[in-house]
């Protein structure tokens, strides 16, 4: 089990990956975010964290994390990319954020030996790992759920397949729906999935009711995110984090 300064990880928050070194086969530890984010809480009595979008393209998204604990605040950045993470490729805003909080974590003390098991989702499992495992499947590297310990409801998932508008209680980051109707993504100009969780997650960061985003989705002649164009969407978000960062 892995040790760092405040506690251990759970053997269950804990991927292992076989790893060629030489002419062996060495197995290598990586803590999942949620392991982290256990042992954060229980060694601190006040903390916080912070996260920001720095840059959000179409198959491109960055995110910084500041990590506030007694031990002092601690920075870390994260980035993912549709070539990289082709198998999260609806999730890249999400992905992005959860490595951002993991280094900043591993900064702060938390596992400072292990990479995050989020930084190499995108990795293969090795064929010495697949003839040992019995399996051509790659091992995953996600436990089920979103990466923090917490699974998504079945209505945060559906909330942006079906276009539902954004409420407080509404979650960052929505899957796609599992009701039949999951968005496409097309060459026509029509908005991603990515643009599309972005606008759910800055609309709320930016404490939009209903009303606020209807009447600003009204000036592109729509009632829903889904509905934009990829350039309209890009022109809200650019909008949206400049009020977030203001």
């Amino acid at each position: 089990m892995g040790t760092n300064g405040n506690g251990q990880f759970l053997e269950s928050e804990l991927i292992h990956r076989k790893v060629k070194v030489g002419d062996e086969w060495q197995t290598r530890t990586f803590p999942v975010v949620g392991g982290r984010l256990r042992i954060l809480h229980e060694n601190n009595d006040s903390l916080s964290i912070q996260t920001d979008i720095i840059r959000l393209e179409t198959d491109f998204a960055v995110v910084k994390a500041a990590v506030e604990s007694q031990k002092g605040k601690f920075n870390g950045t994260g980035t993912a990319s549709g070539q990289r993470d082709a198998k999260l490729v609806d999730s890249l805003v999400e992905l992005a954020e959860t490595r951002a909080i993991a280094r900043a974590l591993r900064f702060g003390g938390i596992g400072v030996e292990y990479t995050g098991a989020e930084e190499v989702s995108h990795v293969a499992a090795a064929e010495g790992e697949k003839e040992q495992s019995g399996s051509k499947q790659p091992a995953p590297v996600f436990p089920e759920g979103n990466g923090n310990g917490k699974d998504k409801t079945k209505a945060e998932a559906q909330h942006c397949a079906t276009g539902g508008t954004v409420s407080k209680a509404s979650s960052d980051g929505i899957d796609p729906g599992e009701n039949g109707s999951k968005p496409q993504r097309s060459g026509n100009g029509t908005v991603t999935q990515a643009q599309c969780r972005a606008l759910y997650a800055l609309t709320k960061r930016a404490n939009y009711q209903e009303a606020d985003i209807g009447e600003m989705l009204a000036r592109f002649d729509v009632s829903r995110f889904e509905d934009l164009t990829r350039e309209s969407a890009s022109q809200l978000i650019g909008q949206l984090q400049n009020q977030v960062a203001a």
